[in-house]
């Protein structure tokens, strides 16, 4: 989500209020305290977003069955307006204990200094290094990996094999391959599905950026205008000049003609395995498969999700940080994935048969190995917008890669990573 201007005005009240926000003159990795031994007790008031915040009491009582004397209050809010609320507690000083906080919203919320550096309680190195990634902020972890959330490749199986195919595709050349082999051999009008406008093409050219060893933001600037940039953007613009993937769709197309067998491929999250087996109905859960993104070089995807954060605020703050560990406990993250689904941020959870035995979970799994967050700067939001708008030109513009690169490089420049 990004920043309202309302939002903008909170959170520059709350640097001028907390008196610690961290800006380009402060880089030094900020020291946690420690959380003291013992139960704990109390209230502990936890905001969070969505289904989480619907179905996160429900987990809650087994914590406080086993701590008789604490007393989880949750308050439950939309996405849409959360942010801002967040960031009027904090320029309030009338913070809860812990709240979900989106993952694109780190860095904002860190420069604040309202945010309680993790403390040696939680095992960093129990995550996935980039969920850790994107809780990160100048060398310091102001939030720890609730649930992730990746992409991976959704393919037509059965499509596949009627085409002569029968390995998953692993490069960029495999994809291609494929895309043209759906619709030469196996009746489908598209190979793959590509979001032909915005928003969406950002999660696409950033990650396809990062297989070649390319990087966004490099010594504290975004870095768009290279190599690997315009080689990315010529791959996604080939896939229409190619026709191999359609200009113009309306919304549900993609999911409805992967299920007729309209389009063979397209990348997207873990939700949509459930959809598709029930909008395909019986037998079609056998007829698509999930594997890791094709690459070159590399096969990364972006990780995103949720993070927990307690605040400086907090009036119980070490019961506060002693709930975040056992929400990230392997067990207790296993028993959230029967409530909500949530893929683990632990690494150790995804050894469970639970995770393993599923071949489709299975699969997010495996590419939760291979992913980078996306930047953890003030302005990514802003700055993935624009992208996505300049990336549309390549499609209905026919616009140059190495004109985009340089275009999307001139705007990030003039944003800057608010630093």
């Amino acid at each position: 989500m990004r920043l309202t201007k309302a939002g903008a005005g909170l959170l520059a009240a709350a640097l001028l209020l907390t008196g610690c926000g961290r800006g380009a003159e402060n880089t030094a990795p900020e020291a946690a305290k420690e959380v003291k031994d013992g139960a704990a007790t109390g209230t502990i008031k936890v905001w969070a977003m969505g289904g989480e915040g619907e179905k996160l009491p429900q987990l809650a009582k087994t914590y406080e069955a086993a701590n008789p004397g604490v007393k989880i209050e949750v308050l439950s809010l939309p996405w849409d307006g959360a942010h801002d609320k967040i960031a009027a507690a904090v320029a309030a000083r009338n913070t809860p204990d812990i709240s979900l906080i989106g993952t694109t919203w780190m860095a904002e919320f860190a420069k604040t200094g309202a945010l309680d550096p993790v403390p040696a309680l939680i095992d960093r190195a129990s995550f996935f290094p980039g969920a850790m990634e994107a809780v990160t902020v100048n060398s310091t972890a102001y939030g720890v990996p609730w649930y992730v959330d990746t992409r991976a490749l959704f393919y037509r199986k059965d499509l596949a094999e009627k085409a002569g195919i029968k390995d998953a595709p692993k490069t960029w050349d495999d994809l291609k391959k494929l895309a043209k082999a759906y619709q030469d051999k196996a009746g489908a009008k598209w190979g793959m599905y590509l979001p032909p406008t915005k928003p969406g093409s950002g999660q696409f050219v950033v990650p396809w950026t990062w297989q070649q060893g390319g990087e966004v933001v490099k010594d504290g600037a975004y870095t768009m205008d290279t190599p690997e940039m315009v080689k990315s953007l010529a791959f996604y613009k080939s896939f229409f000049t190619e026709k191999l993937a359609p200009t113009s769709l309306q919304a549900g197309d993609a999911e409805r003609w992967f299920i007729d067998g309209t389009l063979g491929m397209q990348i997207t999250g873990p939700w949509m395995v459930k959809k598709f087996e029930e909008l395909g109905g019986p037998g079609f859960a056998d007829k698509f498969g999930i594997v890791p993104l094709p690459g070159n070089g590399k096969q990364t995807s972006f990780v995103g999700g949720g993070d927990l954060a307690v605040f400086k605020e907090s009036k119980n703050r070490d019961a506060a940080w002693k709930f975040v560990h056992w929400l990230t406990q392997a067990e207790t993250q296993l028993s959230w994935y029967d409530i909500q689904k949530d893929l683990p941020s632990v690494q150790a959870a995804w050894q469970d048969q639970k995770m393993s035995a599923d071949a489709k979970v299975a699969a997010f799994g495996e590419q939760l190995k291979d992913t980078k967050a996306m930047p953890a700067t003030e302005t990514w939001e802003q700055v993935q917008k624009m992208i996505e708008e300049e990336v549309e030109k390549l499609v209905h513009a026919d616009a140059e890669p190495a004109d985009v690169a340089k275009t999307i490089q001139e705007k990030a420049a003039q944003i800057g990573t608010g630093a």
